[in-house]
């Protein structure tokens, strides 16, 4: 069976083909940006760094050149309609991640670009499976409270451009399987996290990128901030952070991730049209305040507060609210998830790893490396 992917060569989307490759034994075609060899590099490395492919493994991973925010997806007319012809499944990944960027993009590549594949997957099969990747922030402003699968509201507002651009997004899946009467498997991750080390030039993971952002602070390289040669033994590092002392996070392992939305979207039986939307989440939600915990052990010169309000805020804070922007937004939350079909549709999947300090050391990127006030200069 073919399946055609888009965003390969991201952080969920990788984890995807790959078992969709090597689990299931699909023939993956990927859709990817630049010239083909280009994307074939990116695709191939990113997959790649999963697991081994075997050579008659490797020989099902192919690739095309295209762009989802083009018409007929970036690519000549005659493949397009050829491809359409092949596929008997559509995995819709692709997606424009920055919180707080520029709205007009992220509503091009978020939602013009799912647009843009739902016409493609109008032209497949009847029995083509169409899965779209969406997420939890579709629930946008609502800060508390329990979210059902088929919630999709928005009457609570939304806390970034993005959060609206995957909520129009997914406006159009349910209005295309509703008139085109076909059934399409909707996924709402929350965040996904990995505790492995991220390899260099692969892509990342919110836990890891906020990782690296205090690290920086720690280590001196935001500005204003002395150097660990300069500073005496009883410097500490005050850094408030405009967030709820009470907001909560779910934050789901990439293994369990995986393997929930490959279950879902490639093995669990549709009934009936329409779209079928599944929480891929975690049971049990992680407090700011364990997060907290983790970075202040882990840099004993940092003091972590959660105000309301950041006064005369310093170069520290500075820098890390300029590079979290979307981050923060979400730092006032402490709703949870329903995940009633999701359960249903991976009866023996076991539930997901702890998310407790051990995990969050690695996710951060704090695993292995040395405190902030151990670094020579």
């Amino acid at each position: 069976m073919t399946v055609l992917i888009t965003g390969a060569s991201g952080f969920v989307g990788s984890r995807l083909a790959y078992a969709l490759l090597a689990e299931r034994g699909q023939r993956v075609v990927c859709l990817a940006r630049g010239s083909l060899a280009s994307a074939r590099r990116r695709v191939r490395e990113a997959v790649g760094a999963h697991g081994d492919l075997p050579p008659e493994v490797r020989r099902r991973l192919l690739c095309v050149s295209g762009d989802v925010t083009q018409e007929w997806l970036g690519m000549p007319a005659g493949e397009y309609a050829r491809l359409a012809g092949e596929v008997a499944g559509v995995w819709h990944c692709a997606g424009d991640i920055a919180l707080a960027g520029e709205r007009e993009r992220l509503f091009r590549v978020n939602t013009h670009g799912t647009a843009n594949v739902l016409q493609f997957a109008g032209l497949t099969a009847a029995n083509c499976r169409v899965v779209h990747v969406s997420t939890m922030v579709v629930a946008g402003g609502r800060t508390d409270g329990h979210v059902l699968e088929d919630d999709l509201t928005d009457a609570y507002g939304f806390e970034t451009p993005y959060d609206a651009s995957k909520f129009e997004a997914e406006q159009l899946v349910r209005a295309w399987a509703h008139r085109t009467r076909r059934p399409v498997v909707v996924l709402r991750p929350s965040i996904v996290a990995s505790d492995a080390p991220v390899p260099e030039g692969a892509a990342g993971h919110p836990m890891a990128v906020f990782g690296q952002m205090i690290d920086m602070v720690a280590r001196a390289g935001a500005p204003g901030i002395p150097i660990p040669a300069q500073r005496p033994d009883s410097f500490r590092l005050r850094l408030r952070l405009k967030v709820s002392p009470g907001a909560t996070f779910n934050i789901v392992p990439d293994r369990y991730a995986t393997q929930a939305m490959l279950r879902i979207g490639h093995d669990a039986p549709l009934k009936g049209s329409g779209a079928h939307t599944f929480h891929v989440v975690h049971g049990q939600a992680t407090p700011i305040r364990d997060i907290i915990c983790v970075i202040e052990a882990h840099y004993p010169i940092l003091r972590v507060e959660c105000v309301d309000e950041v006064p005369d805020p310093t170069e520290a804070e500075l820098f890390i609210a300029q590079h979290l922007t979307g981050f923060f937004s979400y730092c006032r939350h402490h709703r949870t998830y329903d995940r009633t079909h999701a359960l249903a549709a991976t009866p023996h999947l076991p539930e997901p790893v702890a998310v407790d300090a051990a995990y969050l050391r690695r996710a951060l990127g704090f695993e292995g490396a040395l405190p902030a006030a151990s670094h020579a200069p």
